[in-house]
């Protein structure tokens, strides 16, 4: 990653300007894509009632993962209608339903019909211009959350995440397969920690946890470029340099608009007590809470340090440019008093008598070579070369 930074600070690169130009036409929304398309799209399927997905389709095929799991026990399985296998009344068993691919609309009714979630539930899960929230159903608690990774070309890659928490179960939506949760599908099987022993609240927190480590893990990367770009903008400002400190602030100011509502959401649960957080793992949420606010602070220490960066580029900017002037203008003073006795002996006058000399060619570049070489001392003793 550091070599594709130094790369980019050589030349202007058209990947930022492209990144900086996506992000500039973003109207508020903290989902990264055409939010004027999708509130029309939107619209349109209210006033249908009906369902419809809202979102950027990123893979073709649904692919559905269940987790049978208790102290003792544990199974997996991933046919696309395993959802039928979730006994809500099973006291003995928790269960836990990944999905990848959210734009089945037909399949997101037919688990909301098997777990009977509420409609509007569903309308959530499939619209991925959703700003992070909580809901308090009877049943259930509706979770959703932004998550936020940079990914191969440097590019904020943004994804929706649902959750549903029942009392034995545990639903989680994802946009397309990605490896968020692939250390707690190891604890399940591997029955390391605390998920098996504990209620499905308890794997709600480590699926909340995780996301919010993608958020430290894209903060880190983001101080790392801050830590490569400040030598480049203090030696040698470029407008390259420019570029990549503008995307960076763009990418951090995404970052705190998801976090901001992810904090408001885990505030609500804790504020509204719901009987779905058993008391005892109340503790973890609060940390969780903790552990976004320190997020936030992180992101509003970054956003402070590309601004003094960006404050740092234009005097530097300003600076590199005085020295210029400074030296063009050292250079126009050294020779005005050369220039006027060449002007002086080039007049068309008969009766210039030094014209006559013998050796006045000799003597006018004497005075001219002195005249030089006194200014040069004379601006060096005051170090203005």
């Amino acid at each position: 990653m550091k070599d594709k930074i130094l790369d980019t600070l050589k030349k202007p690169d058209k990947i930022i300007l492209k990144g900086i130009k996506s992000l500039t036409n973003i109207t508020g929304s903290i989902t990264g894509i055409d939010f004027n398309f999708y509130s029309k799209l939107k619209s349109e399927a209210k006033g249908k009632s009906e369902l419809t997905f809202i979102g950027k389709k990123k893979m073709e095929e649904v692919k559905l993962q269940l987790f049978t799991y208790n102290q003792n026990e544990y199974n997996e399985t991933k046919a696309i209608n395993d959802f039928q296998k979730i006994e809500k009344s099973d006291t003995s068993h928790n269960y836990w339903l990944n999905l990848h691919g959210i734009h089945d609309v037909n399949l997101m009714e037919k688990i909301g019909k098997f777990l009977e979630l509420e409609r509007l539930t569903i309308r959530h899960l499939i619209d991925t211009t959703q700003r992070p929230k909580v809901d308090d159903y009877d049943d259930y608690i509706f979770f959703s959350v932004k998550s936020i990774l940079k990914n191969e070309e440097q590019q904020l890659k943004i994804e929706q995440l649902s959750f549903v928490l029942g009392k034995n179960y545990v639903l989680s939506f994802q946009e397309e397969v990605g490896d968020h949760f692939e250390h707690i599908r190891n604890k399940l099987r591997e029955d390391l920690g605390l998920i098996r022993k504990r209620e499905c609240d308890f794997l709600l927190f480590q699926l909340l946890d995780a996301i919010l480590d993608n958020y430290f893990e894209t903060l880190d990367l983001i101080n790392h470029e801050v830590t490569l770009v400040e030598s480049e903008t203090i030696i040698n400002p470029k407008q390259s340099t420019l570029l990549l400190i503008e995307k960076s602030k763009k990418d951090v100011e995404m970052i705190k608009k998801s976090l901001s509502p992810f904090k408001e959401a885990l505030t609500n649960i804790l504020k509204d007590r719901t009987h779905f957080i058993d008391k005892k793992n109340r503790k973890y949420f609060r940390d969780l809470k903790n552990s976004c606010t320190n997020a936030i602070e992180e992101a509003n220490a970054t956003y402070a340090a590309l601004e003094s960066l960006t404050n740092i580029y234009f005097s530097s900017l300003s600076q590199k440019m005085n020295e210029t002037m400074k030296v063009l203008t050292t250079v126009a003073t050294i020779f005005i008093p050369l220039t006027f006795i060449a002007g002086v002996y080039g007049m068309n006058f008969e009766n210039i008598p030094e014209l006559k000399w013998r050796y006045g060619y000799y003597i006018i570049w004497g005075i001219m070579l002195t005249v030089l070489g006194g200014m040069i001392v004379y601006f060096k003793r005051k170090k203005w070369l």
